[in-house]
């Protein structure tokens, strides 16, 4: 029986409802100030280029002010955080209930003020021109029409507003080495899975996953892909990051021989984030 898409949609949503993006970062009862603390601490360095942090420089939280955003894909909070605490008026908005439930504690713990949505990043509702700044990291890719979100992301910002939003990298040394040649050939997975995509869907969001809640649904996309997404926008601007030596699957030990500087600039091209800033 062929799935649609609303039920892909459900798997998708009981999923990340299960174990929302980054929760198990912390071992201290969720909505408790520690946990608040540990979960941001693990974001921050976690995100590296080999082995340096940079999430917070390749998104520049601070460089934006009074501005209204909305955050597609809140998760626990972490980045909605930061752009409250930069000065913004903020909205998180979420596709599961609990995501929107943390950041709300997230942000009364800390004492900001916010809004907090249970919608679909495909249909957002919101009315046209109502936000000045969309941030989505790491979200977008697990929703069956990415384009259509991208599409509603257009409509939802004001003339001159920027989306600065993070999509997985088709061509990142994660999907070739760890996912492709350690877990689907090396491993034998390739060969248990109906396709590629399932493949890569089977092996991502480690933290998410249980032995019964298997992630449903991860895209990958090329930058070419980006651009015709991103084809209605202007000063369309992308880079890569997030690169360690895991990501290289089989090839980790042959990775790490590489010279400091080489190892420190190849995220420019094999990256697994792939970051686009565009202006409507």
């Amino acid at each position: 029986m062929t799935q649609t898409q609303d039920q892909l949609k459900q798997e998708i949503r009981k999923f990340w409802g299960t174990r929302p993006c980054g929760i198990v970062s912390s071992k201290q009862p969720v909505s408790s100030h520690a946990f608040f603390t540990e979960t941001a601490r693990h974001r921050f360095q976690i995100h590296t280029d080999w082995d340096r942090a940079f999430l917070k420089d390749a998104v520049r939280f601070q460089e934006h002010k009074n501005k209204r955003v909305l955050e597609i894909g809140c998760g626990i909070g972490v980045d909605g955080l930061e752009w409250a605490r930069a000065g913004n008026r903020y909205v998180g908005l979420d596709y599961n209930f609990p995501s929107c439930q943390i950041t709300r504690s997230r942000f009364e713990d800390d004492r900001r003020s916010g809004a907090f949505s249970n919608g679909d990043a495909e249909n957002l509702p919101f009315s046209d021109n109502s936000f000045d700044l969309v941030y989505s990291f790491g979200v977008l890719h697990h929703t069956p029409a990415t384009e259509k979100a991208i599409d509603e992301v257009y409509r939802c910002l004001r003339p001159g507003g920027e989306a600065i939003i993070m999509l997985y990298y088709k061509w990142s040394a994660l999907v070739f080495g760890d996912i492709l040649l350690g877990r689907g050939l090396w491993q034998g997975a390739l060969w248990k899975a109906r396709s590629i995509g399932q493949l890569i869907s089977n092996y991502t969001e480690w933290d998410s996953q249980t032995e019964s809640n298997i992630n449903p649904l991860t895209r990958v996309f090329s930058k070419r892909q980006a651009h015709k997404m991103f084809r209605r926008f202007r000063n369309v601007e992308m880079e890569l990051h997030y690169l360690w030596p895991g990501h290289f699957g089989p090839l980790r030990r042959l990775a790490l021989l590489l010279p400091d500087s080489l190892k420190h600039s190849l995220h420019r091209w094999v990256g697994w984030n792939l970051m686009i800033r565009a202006v409507k």
